[in-house]
């Protein structure tokens, strides 16, 4: 999937070994305790019941880069948002949120009917991202991020709609 967006372009596809250096850069960037890429080889390694797929940014004539990852458990009829982070360098392009409904969309097809995440309770971006997908709180899970004692919030998005999610892939 490609689109034209300043200078360069988006592309979404499934990550690949050949990611993990790229992406641990973005994890190390984005949080205060990133995913180590022995958790990005684990769930590589769980293709059938983990999605894990990558936002380049190409533009010409550099090599494609990547600019983000997102990693979605399906646990039954759930997709459950592990992991969704972009490099700050390239945030405010709207690739978090074409990354987040290509996956979420791949889901469906895979039988999910519903989205559960855990986010920090003080992350306006990822709150702002999330309720623009209709996601709900439905929950608090106190003292669930140790290195700062910081509660989340659980969220849920029910049902999982393809026709929107396939909207927000496409809405540039």
């Amino acid at each position: 999937m490609r689109s034209k967006t300043d200078e360069g372009y988006i592309r979404l596809r499934p990550m690949t070994a050949a990611d993990l250096s790229p992406i641990s850069a973005i994890e190390q960037a984005s949080f205060l305790t990133p995913w180590a890429e022995k958790d990005f080889i684990k769930a590589l390694a769980q293709n059938q019941g983990t999605l894990c797929w990558v936002a380049e940014w190409i533009e010409e004539p550099h090599p494609p880069r990547v600019v983000a990852n997102v990693i979605v458990w399906l646990i039954l009829d759930e997709a459950h948002i592990g992991t969704l982070a972009v490099h700050p360098e390239y945030r405010g392009r709207s690739i978090a949120r074409r990354l987040l409904a290509k996956v979420l969309l791949e889901a469906t097809r895979l039988g999910a009917t519903h989205a559960l995440l855990e986010v920090r309770a003080c992350n306006q971006d990822a709150l702002h991202l999330y309720n623009k997908f209709g996601f709900a709180v439905v929950g608090v899970r106190k003292g669930y991020y140790q290195d700062a004692g910081e509660d989340a919030l659980l969220m849920t998005l029910n049902p999982l709609v393809p026709e929107i999610l396939a909207e927000l892939v496409d809405n540039r």
